[in-house]
């Protein structure tokens, strides 16, 4: 029986048509023409034959519609049981042309070939660059190192992956061996290198301490996360390059009286788009307010003033060098402010006139994008990671929150990596599993405790072959050379977070992959990024669709995916923590979303999508309100910490603290007073 004939009973009206029926008239006690009685019989028959919808108290009949029953206990036959389908769309357009004409922007990692001999740099120092093999000069370095030690100030810019940090840190350990007498502890801090992240700052510490065989210059890091007393106690025996992030520095050089910086000459700003990406201009800018004044009291000598001489200091100008893979109107206001008379260095070739709307991505990054399903997502990601975990190699993989990567991480590492040993049923679901996959899973985000971080780094980058699952922290200046292949699960919110993603495989002229996962919603994006001059080919689906068979034992790619997506759900519904986490990673998603700028939400839009459908890609097979409500009441209101007054680094104009850093620019509320 039809849905149709089931609500309004069997009919010879047209199919698709609507039957009317009037409510049945109250009996009248009139007596009723002879004529109309003969005819009522067949009126309600025929009223009978059309509709067998009563009313509640079992009189008349009203209208019905097909796809509704508003009657109490009855359930349309349709919508008994619930389900959905991976393939329930067939079929959607990409309308996205991929064979646009156009030149890219390239930069040449090695330009002429000449090597690190030609710089007229201390013997030892050459020694040391020859046995860790840095012999030839990339176009960056060849072009910055002379000018950057002749003392000048610098803004260079630079692709990510071309050689940035030995172009600052070569010059600065040539003029530390080279000055006499040799150095003493008690000579203080001689340059500073101010990093974003404390991956890029522990990365840098190991490449100058590697360089640097000379007993005497002492090298060292300090950061947010580990413990202020021991870099306290460093800093007291005396360190003559230091490497941190912007707060930590700040913090030692305001309240630890045994920072000697008195002598700082040469400041170095690395990764400095980055840096005023993460709100970290004003913690930068109190920081060269802070040297210059311990500089200019250093050279104060009142008997000289009273004399009429004047003490413009014994000690040369500080040297400054900011270094950025891309070009901004904040970056050159901080460089207007941070140095004077500064010398600008383009690794670009001079026949190349640098458009700041135009992305410089290495020529040894092959870049493509897929297009799938929104319920597809899931399977399909996983399908890319067995992929790759079938070649040497290391995979990362960015993701927008903490929490969606804190799920997939334990997803995959329970349910991936390890599958029932007979596959290829109709049920294949067993008790007995296996090790199905032969690589390293790790996760990194902000959140995380500083030793664990600092282990996963320093993990991912020893493993043979591994898979990194993590936010937009590893995103600037961390190199890991063996790291071939960039999945972007997220879209980016800027044309810079895509630019330093990619950024992270083919460094230093190596060759390597960049995927970026898009919806059918999304594809417009690419057209973005080729107005950037950078240029995607699609991905060969099938490649990695036909990897998914081999691992699921199917020979059909429908029933791959349907039973790899089952078992996820499965797992998920069954496990109650994986579910919270779920739950949590979809709302975090969700408010990622939802926070596109402006110029970015014609292809990223909340608003546009089917967020049931982004429900069944987080492995969940409730509705979108359930989930949402189900993560609001996991969240647990954590108090705030109180700050120590004396560990805090400076406060706001109006008063407030500076560790409770407020991106939206707007002075924090005001507590209401009680009233009584």
């Amino acid at each position: 029986m039809t849905s149709f004939e089931f609500k309004f009973g069997k009919t010879d009206a047209p199919q698709g048509s609507r039957v009317l029926a009037r409510r049945k008239p109250a009996p009248s006690k009139a007596p009723v023409a002879p004529h109309k009685t003969a005819a009522a019989p067949l009126v309600l028959k025929a009223l009978e034959n059309a509709t067998a919808a009563p009313t509640a108290d079992g009189g008349g009949f009203i209208r019905r519609k097909a796809k509704k029953s508003k009657l109490k206990g009855e359930v349309p036959a349709a919508s008994s049981s619930k389900s959905h389908s991976l393939f329930s769309e067939k079929y959607k357009n990409v309308h996205i042309n991929t064979d646009v004409k156009g030149v890219s922007v390239a930069e040449r990692v090695f330009s002429s070939g000449g090597d690190f001999g030609a710089l007229d740099l201390h013997r030892h120092l050459q020694s040391n660059l020859e046995k860790h093999g840095f012999t030839v000069l990339t176009t960056v370095q060849e072009k910055a190192i002379p000018v950057v030690l002749s003392g000048k100030n610098c803004l260079i810019r630079s692709q990510t992956g071309s050689g940035k940090t030995l172009t600052y840190a070569v010059p600065i350990l040539d003029q530390l061996v080279r000055r006499t007498p040799k150095l003493q502890r008690s000579d203080g801090v001689q340059a500073i290198v101010v990093v974003p992240t404390r991956e890029l700052a522990q990365q840098t510490h190991e490449l100058i301490s590697k360089l640097n065989t000379f007993q005497w210059i002492v090298t060292g890091q300090i950061s947010g996360g580990e413990n202020r007393k021991t870099e306290k106690d460093k800093l007291r025996r005396g360190v003559h390059i230091l490497v941190g992030t912007p707060g930590r520095l700040l913090d030692h050089i305001l309240h630890t009286a045994a920072f000697n910086a008195k002598s700082v000459n040469c400041l170095v700003l690395d990764e400095a788009d980055r840096l005023l990406d993460m709100g970290f201009k004003k913690d930068i800018v109190r920081l060269v307010e802070e040297l210059n004044s311990q500089r200019a009291a250093d050279g104060y000598d009142p008997l000289a003033l009273l004399k009429g001489v004047k003490t413009e200091g014994a000690q040369s100008p500080r040297q400054t060098l900011l270094l950025s893979a891309t070009l901004t109107k904040d970056l050159a206001e901080l460089a207007d402010f941070t140095m004077k008379d500064h010398v600008y260095i383009d690794a670009l070739d001079d026949s190349f006139t640098l458009n700041p709307q135009h992305m410089v991505i290495p020529q040894t990054v092959k870049q493509e994008f897929v297009v799938t399903f929104i319920k597809h997502r899931l399977v399909m990601l996983a399908a890319t990671l067995i992929s790759k975990a079938q070649h040497t190699g290391k995979t990362i993989v960015f993701m927008a929150t903490t929490q969606m990567v804190e799920f997939h991480h334990q997803l995959f590492s329970k349910y991936l990596l390890n599958m029932p040993v007979v596959r290829g049923q109709p049920d294949f679901d067993s008790d007995d599993e296996e090790p199905a996959l032969d690589v390293e899973l790790f996760k990194l985000h902000g959140n995380m405790d500083q030793k664990e971080r600092k282990e996963v780094f320093n993990g991912f980058r020893a493993a043979t072959k591994g898979i990194l699952i993590c936010t937009d922290v590893v995103a600037r200046g961390i190199d890991v050379p063996a790291a071939d292949c960039i999945v972007q699960y997220t879209g980016p919110q800027s044309d810079d977070d895509y630019l330093h993603r990619v950024g992270r495989t083919g460094r230093a002229g190596k060759s390597g992959s960049a995927l970026l996962f898009l919806t059918h919603e999304e594809q417009d994006y690419i057209s973005t990024l080729q107005a950037h001059k950078v240029f995607l080919r699609e991905h060969n689906v099938d490649f990695i669709l036909s990897k998914l068979m081999d691992f699921m034992d199917e020979p059909n790619k429908e029933m791959a995916i349907s039973k790899l997506q089952k078992r996820f759900e499965q797992a998920i519904a069954q496990d109650d923590e994986l579910h919270k986490k779920a739950c949590s990673a979809y709302s975090s998603w969700s408010r990622f979303y939802s926070s596109f700028p402006g110029k970015m939400k014609t292809m990223f839009d909340l608003r546009n999508v089917n967020i049931g459908h982004y429900v069944t890609s987080f492995g969940l097979q409730e509705s979108p309100t359930a989930v949402s409500r189900m993560a609001k009441q996991q969240a647990v209101r954590v108090p705030v910490k109180r700050l120590n007054q004396k560990l805090a680094n400076h406060r706001d104009n109006d008063g407030g603290r500076a560790g409770s850093r407020n991106f939206s620019g707007a002075a924090p509320p005001r507590k209401k007073k009680k009233k009584f």
